[in-house]
């Protein structure tokens, strides 16, 4: 569980630092991946259309919605009226409503998409998100985590769609060119580089995961295009990034 914790605040931290669509792509992924789930997705249905984030296989995702399996997904539907996290488990075909409900399940059996759990966020205007973790089986351990974890989880789905919202993504911000190339946290763990404080240092001083802070120093260094992280430290400072 310790562990767990660690991860999800690391998450939350490094979404503050997200502005694109990879960036989105890759914090998820490795959370995923560190709760001791193969995939996530997440799925905004808005006026303009649907948006997907995901680290599925995109041959799943390309036939999911040439299917048009996001119009009858049980896992998507009547978001409002049930709760707010739905496990669910590709194996109970049998309880499917139609026959392309039933054909949904056994497709997502095939791309060994077998279970996992579901964050539903309703909003306004028949528009809504729904964040997931998938695995590619099932175990009484993950069974346990997801029971045990109810309130964290549905937090991470939640946060993740918050973050994903405010930075709208695909839309170019005002003065875009004005703004810094960094997040204050990138900055931050720059700054401490420059005085000698090693990963695991700043890692302390932050209180997050040692990960945590290559994540940041590593989009600071893409960012400002350096090839080096002492190379982005001297491009910070020649930009005046850095007090």
């Amino acid at each position: 569980m310790k562990e767990a914790k660690r991860a999800c605040d690391e998450f939350v931290d490094c979404l503050h630092s997200a502005h694109t669509e990879d960036d989105f792509r890759r914090i998820a992924e490795r959370t995923a991946h560190a709760l001791g789930f193969r995939w996530f997705a997440y799925f905004g249905h808005r006026a303009n259309g649907p948006k997907l984030i995901s680290s599925y296989p995109k041959s799943w995702t390309s036939h999911y919605f040439r299917e048009g399996y996001d119009n009858i997904d049980p896992v998507l539907q009547d978001p409002r009226n049930t709760g707010r996290m739905f496990v669910w488990d590709g194996r109970e075909a049998r309880s499917a409503k139609s026959a392309k409900e039933r054909r949904l399940f056994d497709d997502a059996l095939s791309f060994k998409i077998r279970t996992g759990l579901t964050v539903r966020i309703p909003a306004s205007q028949n528009q809504f998100a729904a964040f997931t973790l998938a695995v590619d089986d099932r175990s009484l351990g993950l069974d346990r985590f997801v029971e045990s974890s109810r309130v964290m989880l549905e937090r991470l789905g939640l946060t993740y769609h918050a973050h994903v919202n405010a930075a709208r993504i695909g839309r170019t911000p005002p003065n875009s060119q004005q703004e810094s190339p960094l997040t204050q946290r990138e900055r931050q763990c720059l700054e401490w580089i420059s005085d000698g404080k090693t990963m695991q240092d700043i890692a302390q001083l932050l209180g997050v995961s040692s990960r945590g802070v290559k994540y940041h120093l590593d989009n600071a260094r893409r960012n400002l295009a350096a090839l080096t992280l002492p190379h982005a430290v001297a491009l910070a400072f020649r930009q005046g990034l850095l007090p």
